[in-house]
């Protein structure tokens, strides 16, 4: 499986998945000296109710990529409240993080569980995904194996 079938049907033009002999072992985590520069770009897309937002009705509408990730690195939704006069936006931070140590059953990496506060606008909550990843996943641009495994079973 090369590339994201759901992803593919939001951003078809998203880049296919690379081999996974050209990402990086979890277990011996690049120094930082060795990451790439972070080169943010948000995506804009069509609204669309990402499978594993079906539970809730969020559309997503906004994609934050990385060069050199997988997949994207964090999304920014919109969900109306029945009987509210607006809705709310939110963003949700959608980085496998890989720490070189073993911190769960699975092993050395995890999803993060970071999904920030509802925001008034969604500039506002794109702000805020952009600060969550540049503070707490600086490294999220490099090829590590786990974040292929985690791209193909989140947007597949």
């Amino acid at each position: 499986m090369t590339d994201l079938p759901h992803l593919h049907t939001v951003a078809p033009d998203w880049p296919v998945l690379a081999a996974p002999g050209q990402f990086f072992p979890d277990d011996q985590p690049l120094p930082p000296d060795q990451w790439p520069t972070l080169r943010l770009r948000w995506r804009d897309i069509p609204p669309t109710v990402l499978a594993f937002d079906r539970h809730n009705g969020a559309r997503t509408e906004s994609l934050l990529e990385a060069a050199g990730a997988p997949a994207p690195i964090a999304l920014v939704s919109y969900r109306h409240e029945p009987g509210a006069r607006r809705g709310k936006w939110s963003w949700r931070c959608e980085v496998h993080v890989v720490t070189g140590e073993t911190v769960a059953a699975d092993g050395f990496n995890f999803d993060c569980p970071t999904i920030g506060r509802f925001s008034t606008t969604r500039d506002g909550a794109r702000e805020a995904a952009v600060a969550h990843i540049t503070g707490q996943h600086p490294d999220a641009a490099v090829p590590y194996l786990g974040r292929r495994q985690h791209a193909l079973r989140r947007w597949s």
